[in-house]
């Protein structure tokens, strides 16, 4: 009989239970969309819907309000922790559901109280030979939020900072953040064992099959004996990567030291293909129309980074084959021995010419960003100007440069500049004349955000020669303005001195000024406005007459090797024989 009653019992739960479940699924499944409210920050808020999986869920229904709930619950442990990155450690969140016809409002309604800000910071670490960085060191300052992206930065920073000072194998121990609440402060406690004080031993390389190990060790400028340093281990590993011998170089450091307490460093190594081809096409719609460029390279002839390589320019204006011949450690590690020839035609409208040109230089790098070049140049050259006179050279040159990178960026410079200086006095043989050349370029690059997607650039080029008048001076040597490379909405070489005939025929200095302002609107596409101004001189100097304005905006796509550009320009001090507008499309930037 209690079988029975037991038995009844179970199946009026299970039809309750069946009704109740048919109940909820009768219901109709709720659509919602998220708001979060009492933030006012945008960025904030962004970035917190960017985290909800309430927010990626929108599309799919919640069968009900307990399972929306539910599923809003599950961004709180998330929302908490970014909250708390910002310094906000004593925030309150509250979810509330509005109804407004079928559609729902998914509140979060938070509150935020006031920033934490970062009493004290203490380092502790198992030796006091390694004496403590400051917190300057660490990007760390006291009354200040205490965020914890910061903080995170400042104990990898230790880290970094004790293996620069030779603690090779030091780690990081547990830290520990102690929050006050009612200070509203952090202390944080920072954590390090160091290991033992390491000094380099013998250098080895593995995987440099067709690279001499004598020619890498000149290279990386290897110094047995002395105090670790990740800085120098890591711009040694850099260098074997812009030998451009090399697709990686992996540093490994053994774990025991030697005889002499030394420890060894092996450089693990992929070699690169030693053989390159390109090709690469500018299109114009000023006199130069396109230029197509064909190049061909070895990296590595005799095993020691001897480099040669040859490239085909054909252009309506001007074809070249040019020939380079590079051979690094000359003599002294920073030297290389550079060997340029090549023969040019260009056919302008100022002049023609056919010459022929071999130079042999020393390049001398005296920092990692400044280098200095200096060599011997010949020059022979035959040029038709275009009231058909016709002239010989033979010229021989001192050509000096001064170069100093201080951008950011090779591709894409955010910060920083570039300079040159380029110093070439030239004598003919033929005639005796002597006549000095020389060119100024300096570009500078400024971030107006802090995420680097608008950028502001700058570029002058002043050019001056000295010594001689025009007609002595060869017409290819001189100064001409107008075109992508100086002043954009303007033809090839018109903005240039002409002679009597009104035939251009270059100048003796030049004046170049652009201004650039470059937004990134996505990763990957941005946009450019600019202003050109300048003209090239008849005087050996500048007199900032007449100046020829031009502007236009550009469209920037980020490939692997810079970006492809394509610029449209117009005059701004329109003449009757400017056209309209000029066209650009090239790859990297204008400067």
């Amino acid at each position: 009989m209690i079988t029975k009653i037991f038995s009844a019992s179970h199946i009026i739960f299970l039809l309750i239970t069946l009704t109740i479940f048919q109940t909820v699924n009768a219901e109709e499944k709720i659509s919602y969309h998220v708001e979060i409210k009492g933030i006012d920050d945008e960025d904030l808020k962004e970035r917190l819907l960017g985290y909800s999986l309430t927010q990626k869920q929108q599309d799919l229904p919640a069968n009900n309000v307990f399972i929306l709930k539910q599923r809003a619950k599950k961004d709180i442990p998330t929302f908490i922790k970014l909250l708390r990155s910002e310094a906000y450690y004593n925030s309150k969140i509250r979810i509330e559901l509005e109804k407004n016809s079928n559609q729902y409002t998914l509140i979060f309604q938070f509150k935020l109280g006031q920033k934490y800000t970062l009493q004290q910071v203490n380092i502790h670490q198992n030796t006091e030979y390694l004496p403590k960085p400051t917190l300057k060191q660490l990007n760390l300052e006291l009354n200040q939020p205490a965020l914890t992206t910061a903080i995170l930065a400042a104990e990898q920073q230790l880290l970094i900072y004790a293996k620069n000072e030779s603690y090779a194998f030091a780690i990081l121990c547990p830290k520990k953040i102690v929050v006050n609440h009612d200070l509203q402060t952090v202390t944080v406690d920072l954590c390090l064992k160091t290991g033992q004080q390491v000094f380099i031993g013998a250098v080895d390389f593995t995987g440099n099959d067709h690279v001499n190990a004598d020619f890498l060790k000149d290279l990386i400028q290897w110094q047995q004996g002395a105090r670790y340093d990740q800085k120098i281990i890591n711009a040694q590993r850099l260098k074997l990567v812009d030998s451009r011998l090399f697709t990686v170089a992996r540093v490994h450091l053994a774990t025991t030291a030697d005889e002499n307490g030394h420890f060894p460093i092996t450089f693990k190594l992929t070699e690169r293909l030693p053989r390159s081809i390109s090709a690469g096409l500018r299109l114009t719609t000023d006199d130069e129309l396109f230029l197509l460029r064909f190049a061909w390279e070895h990296r590595n002839l005799w095993q020691h980074g001897e480099a040669i390589d040859a490239k085909l320019n054909i252009s309506i204006i001007k074809s070249s084959l040019e020939v380079s011949f590079h051979k690094p450690s000359f003599y002294l590690p920073e030297n290389t021995l550079v060997i340029d020839s090549a023969i040019i035609n260009e056919d302008t409208d100022a002049f023609k010419s056919l010459r022929a040109e071999i130079s042999i230089a020393i390049e001398h790098q005296i920092t990692e960003k400044k280098r200095v070049n200096i060599g011997l140049a010949y020059q022979l050259s035959h040029i038709t100007e275009h009231n058909n006179l016709t002239k010989n050279f033979n010229l021989i040159s001192i050509p000096a440069r001064f170069s100093w990178d201080f951008s950011n960026n090779y591709l894409e410079p955010t910060s920083g500049g570039r300079l040159w200086i380029d110093e070439r006095p030239f004598y003919d043989i033929g005639s005796g004349a002597s006549f000095h050349k020389q060119k100024i370029r300096y570009n500078h690059y400024l971030s107006l955000t802090a995420t680097n997607d608008l950028i502001l650039a700058g570029r002058i080029i002043i050019g001056n020669i000295w010594g001689a008048q025009t007609n002595d001076i060869p017409a290819d040597l001189r100064y001409f303005a107008g075109g992508g490379d100086t002043v954009r909405g303007y033809s090839f070489q018109s903005l240039s001195p002409k002679d009597g005939q009104g035939q251009l025929i270059g100048g003796r200095s030049l004046l170049a000024l652009s201004i650039e302002l470059r937004s990134w609107i996505t990763e990957s596409i941005g946009v450019v406005g600019f202003l050109d101004a300048g003209r090239a001189y008849s005087n050996p100097y500048q007199d900032f007459a007449d100046l020829k304005m031009g502007a236009g905006l550009g469209l920037r796509y980020k490939t692997p090797i810079g970006a492809l550009r394509l610029d449209l320009a117009r005059p701004l001090n329109k003449r009757e024989e400017d056209d309209e507008f000029q066209v650009y499309i090239s790859i990297g930037h204008t400067f």
